[in-house]
């Protein structure tokens, strides 16, 4: 009975708030991971900040006007990457976020919640199979990690637990499989093909205090493919497409409505190199298809201003 009583009540909490977004909590850990290893005795800082606007709304495929809801996603990742030898490196990810959400009633009446805090943290071991140089410009590399939840996901608002996805992490220890791969001189010598491929298998959260249950989010495939355009002065273009497969929540066995789908967006960049160690980005994600399940507020638009700062320190062994 209790188990039916705590399913009961995230069904009728998330019919009567969309479910989740289409993020689920926390911060796009999986979206930071688009780099290839780093090499042998570098260590690497990548500073992000992302700007996540939501407001459309899709039932399926269908897109629906809304006027009532909104809810903006500020992220923020540090990366921290160290080759101990020319082909296995290490790669820490640490997190903050800021969500907030605005509810405009019939009656013009607005609700509005923000949420800021630590968000969770990853720790992903890469290793080279095979490594690019002069000769070679093909790089394939493989990886196997782990998301700890370091962020809060039991914040309240008026004594009322706070949504999964407002939250500022998931509550879940998950486990995730990583897949590079770039082929530089495509054609001509400044067109560089990368692939990369991320899979997140998610634990279960009892944040609802139930132990024989737990919410589950539903586990989480990003594919992005395209091209990278380098030139002989500062600026580099970069032309990306990211797909997007999450599978439906669930709480115990059951499957949580409104939850889950598919997304395809373009991901265009430009890549400032400042100096031999220090080189800026900016990019952005449009929505180029939305197929979610049920119905969801998704993403409108992303915008993502990076910074990179890369140092040889200790040189590495090889192997």
């Amino acid at each position: 009975m209790k188990k039916i009583f705590f399913v009961l009540i995230i069904l009728i909490f998330i019919n009567e708030n969309f479910a989740q977004a289409c993020c689920t909590a926390g911060t796009p850990l999986l979206n930071s991971l688009e780099m290839s290893s780093a090499k042998k005795g570098i260590l690497s800082f990548g500073l992000t900040g992302k700007y996540n606007l939501l407001t459309d709304v899709y039932d399926n495929s269908n897109f629906l006007e809304n006027q009532e809801r909104k809810r903006i996603s500020n992220s923020y990742l540090l990366e921290i990457t160290y080759g101990f030898t020319s082909r296995l490196s290490l790669s820490m990810l640490l997190s903050y976020v800021n969500n907030t959400r605005k509810i405009t009633t019939i009656n013009n009446l607005e609700n509005t919640i923000m949420v800021s805090g630590i968000g969770d943290a990853l720790l992903l071991q890469k290793y080279n199979i095979i490594n690019a140089d002069l000769f070679n410009r093909t790089e394939l590399s493989a990886g196997i990690g782990i998301k700890l939840p370091l962020g809060s996901s039991t914040r309240t608002d008026r004594s009322i637990l706070l949504p999964a996805d407002m939250q500022p992490g998931t509550g879940s220890i998950d486990g995730l499989l990583w897949l590079y791969f770039s082929q530089g001189n495509l054609l001509i010598p400044e067109i560089t093909f990368m692939a990369n491929s991320s899979y997140r298998f998610n634990g279960r959260n009892r944040r609802f205090g139930n132990k024989q249950a737990g919410y589950k989010f539903g586990n989480e495939f990003i594919f992005t493919s395209g091209f990278t355009f380098s030139t002989d002065s500062f600026i580099d273009f970069t032309l990306l497409a990211r797909f997007r497969n999450a599978g439906a929540d669930k709480f115990g066995n059951q499957k949580i409505p409104n939850t889950g789908g598919n997304w395809l967006y373009l991901f265009p960049g430009l890549n400032f190199k400042l100096s031999d160690k220090l080189t800026t980005g900016i990019s952005g994600e449009i929505p180029l298809y939305t197929n979610v399940i049920g119905t969801q507020l998704t993403t409108t638009f992303t915008a993502s201003l990076s910074v990179y700062y890369s140092v040889r320190i200790i040189k590495g062994l090889e192997l």
